[in-house]
């Protein structure tokens, strides 16, 4: 009955122990395809899956009599696995009292590699009742394995795509095809695997371990294709803080039976598993099953009806293995919908607990399930040993779906996050009417500030000031909470998020008041942060308060405000270098070059107003420098625009009287004027011309962005015209002639009519 020992690759051992942990997590509806063309190799895998499975569960428990997996040969005359399934199970009904330990077995379906001997209709036959998987759902209450040879593995993706839909996993095995085998052996390198013909559609089944399945389907749901997002506004605010967890006395009223969010929670668990066991991100780690194990555990706490709070602590295990994957960089939308699933279930059994006035205590059985529970997720059983209070975790709740809101890869919610930031708003708000004087005040502190952030969120979207109001009401509720003295940083980070709210209520109306408003938060931030300590935190508030005096100046013109905008501005750049923080440094570099440039043309005079034009173009060519090293779309400046001012700061020097007894100084910063204008104006017309709009072309032309690009163009040629006619001026005719052979032909018809 045997045949020879045969070696087993490393990556086929691999292969093996992923499926069989797979399977042996005996959840619902799991669809394992298996493909492998050795049958010799595939026989032998297939009869120790089975023995391995039947010898871990025996002895478990001595109630359950009933097998946990189950072996079937494919009726070749009637090749369909759904009568097969329901052949045998007529032939072994189920114990009539049904509960925890008396759940239907797994099966796997070998001999589907013979179809390709049959006749067309029996191989169509086939894939249609694949096709059906639907109607027959009910007789996978565990897990099927179908055993296919890679061709059939093909086939049914094309031809069956309802089945392929459906399926968890597929796992490849290596190996030449070869002939089929009649027998079934021993597999050397995995151990005696047993006759798999002796354990097929045995009466005897022994003490097999049967656990409990998943309610609902599993069908795993498209993938979301990513789309762009608008970036956020300037100046920088905080990030949000998820919240810390504190200990909460629970009582233990029964859980309800599950809901259909639970179910959906579920299926999204099984989907995000399914795809980390198919991808690359280590699918034999033991982390990885993690969230599947605990919804094994969730639902025999159902089925025991076991207290709330046992399943609110489950639940929050669950959401916490998501929230650390979130906080490690992981921020997907899988990750962050199954992480708010989770949480508004703890909140759920949580509300049933509290509102529940028959109190009972924990059986022996749900204690029992608690305790593997918390043994089994070993990395989370500290986090999960206690509830942390109502309201944080209406607090973690809004900090999920803010970061929802700003999730560039979901289609769905990218282009309208403003359900995900009211939602987040709400909960915040929530959050705060649960608190009360016994509340810790970082709770409060917490709640409020991201209540601010979220506000201010808002405000990009829909009714901004009023949203800003609102968002100025939150932080300065937040800093009555923080003493600077104690946490320094938090109360900084809170000041400068007040600004920024300000900051950017100036920008609508009122903007001398707000604008003081602001400069006074950022000085208030700053005599907090320490440029040893966060010395990047630092150069932002120094950026940002350089900032909110400029735009005062502008509004109330005074050379000692725009002394001060460039003394933060030059602060910053000690700790915003192009080597930490690039992009940031050249967004600097450009605030403060247009700084120096408003301080000479507004106050200065003479060798003053010289001094601060060069001081102008130094900065802008800084800026300049550090945006042609890195990726365009990180920087938060518009490139085009610091080129053209720095065209306009070199025309100004060479106009200037101070430089007409030195034509060579002259000469040269009229040709560099000349140069900086001449690329703005070639960069705007490859815009033009890749729209098909250039010289005049009425395509789109009412379209903003092209209208703008248009006029940005004419701009530029007018400032060429200006530069050519200041070479004459000042040269004479062969300083125009120097000029004009430096404009490229194209230009030159444009060029010589507005001459």
């Amino acid at each position: 009955m045997s045949i020879p020992s045969q070696k087993v690759s490393s990556s086929n051992k691999l292969i093996y122990q992923r499926l069989k942990q797979a399977i042996d997590l005996n959840l619902r509806r799991q669809i394992f395809i298996a493909a492998c063309d050795d049958l010799c190799l595939r026989d032998c895998l297939a009869a120790r899956l089975h023995t391995e499975l039947i010898a871990e569960s025996a002895g478990s428990d001595p109630r359950i009599d009933y097998p946990r997996f189950v072996s079937l040969e494919l009726d070749l005359s009637e090749p369909n696995p759904w009568g097969s399934i329901a052949a045998w199970l007529t032939q072994h009904p189920p114990p009539q009292n049904r509960g925890s330990y008396s759940r239907l077995p797994g099966f796997q379906i070998i001999g589907a590699e013979h179809l390709t001997r049959q006749s067309a209709s029996v191989q169509w036959s086939f894939l249609s009742y694949l096709r059906d998987i639907e109607a027959n759902l009910q007789l996978c209450e565990s897990a099927l394995l179908l055993w296919v040879s890679r061709p059939w593995l093909s086939s049914i993706e094309q031809s069956a795509p309802e089945f392929w839909h459906w399926r968890t996993g597929v796992f490849e095995f290596e190996g030449e095809p070869t002939p089929a085998k009649e027998d079934f052996g021993h597999f050397e390198d995995f151990g005696n695997s047993g006759d798999l013909r002796n354990l097929r559609d045995s009466g005897n089944f022994g003490n097999q371990l049967l656990i409990s399945s998943l309610s609902g389907q599993s069908p795993i749901p498209d993938e979301q294709s990513p789309i762009s997002y608008p970036p956020s506004p300037a100046p920088d605010s905080k990030s949000v803080q998820l919240a810390d967890e504190e200990p909460s006395p629970i009582s233990h009223p029964p859980s309800p039976a599950p809901d259909s969010k639970s179910v959906q929670l579920a299926d999204l668990v099984l989907a995000a598993a399914s795809e980390d066991l198919e991808g690359e991100n280590n699918p034999s780690s033991e982390e990885n099953f993690l969230p599947l194990q605990t919804l094994q555990y969730i639902e025999l706490l159902q089925e025991h009806q076991c207290c709330s709070e046992a399943l609110a602590l489950a639940y929050h295990g669950l959401g916490n293995y998501y929230r650390d994957r979130i906080l490690g960089g992981d921020v997907s939308e899988q990750n962050l919908t199954i992480a708010i699933r989770a949480i508004e279930q703890v909140i759920a059994y949580l509300e049933v607990d509290s509102n529940s006035q028959q109190n009972q205590p924990l059986t022996e059985e749900c204690a029992r399930l608690i305790a593997q529970l918390t043994q089994n997720l070993t990395q989370y059983a500290q986090e999960s040993n206690s509830l942390p209070p109502i309201s944080d975790l209406l607090n973690d709740l809004g900090t999920l779906y803010w970061m929802l809101s700003r999730d560039r890869t979901n289609t769905l919610n990218a282009s309208d996050p403003v359900s995900s930031l009211e939602r987040s708003i709400a909960l915040y708000l929530e959050g705060l009417n649960r608190t009360d004087a016994e509340t810790v005040p970082q709770t409060r502190v917490r709640l409020n500030k991201n209540l601010g952030i979220a506000s201010a969120d808002l405000a990009r979207y829909q009714d901004k000031t009023e949203n800003l109001q609102h968002a100025v009401a939150a932080y300065q509720q937040a800093l009555l909470d923080l003493d600077p003295a104690v946490e320094p940083q938090q109360y900084a980070a809170a000041q400068n998020n007040l600004a920024t709210a300000y900051w950017n209520l100036a920008q609508d109306g009122e903007p001398i008041v707000y604008l003081k408003s602001a400069i006074a938060a950022y000085t208030q931030a700053l005599s907090c942060y320490s440029p040893e300590r966060e010395p990047l935190n630092y150069a932002g508030v120094q950026n940002n308060l350089g900032t909110a005096c400029w735009n005062l100046a502008q509004h109330e013109p005074s050379e000692p405000l725009l002394v001060r905008a460039i003394s933060a501005y030059r602060e910053a750049l000690k700790y915003r270098t192009r080597e930490l923080v690039p992009a940031a440094a050249a967004a600097t570099y450009n605030n403060l070059g247009t700084a120096y440039w408003h301080l000479a043309n507004q106050f200065q005079q003479k060798q003053a107003r010289t001094e601060s034009l060069q001081q102008a173009i130094t900065a802008y060519e800084a800026a300049l420098d550090i945006a042609g090293e890195i990726d365009r779309t990180k920087l938060t400046f518009d490139a085009l625009a610091a080129r053209n001012n720095l065209g306009l700061a070199h025309y100004q020097l060479a106009t200037d009287p101070d430089f007409a007894a030195n034509k060579v100084a002259q000469t040269s910063h009229l040709e560099a004027a000349l140069q900086h204008q001449l690329q703005v104006c070639a960069e705007w017309g490859q815009y033009l011309n890749d729209k098909g709009l250039i010289y005049g072309d009425k395509l789109n032309l009412q379209a903003p962005a092209n209208s703008q690009a248009a006029d940005s163009r004419q701009t530029a040629l007018s400032y060429i015209v200006k530069t050519i006619r200041a070479f004459y001026s000042e040269c004479g005719l062969p300083g125009q002639n120097l000029a004009l052979s430096k404009v490229p032909g194209d230009l030159l018809p444009e060029i010589l009519r507005r001459l």
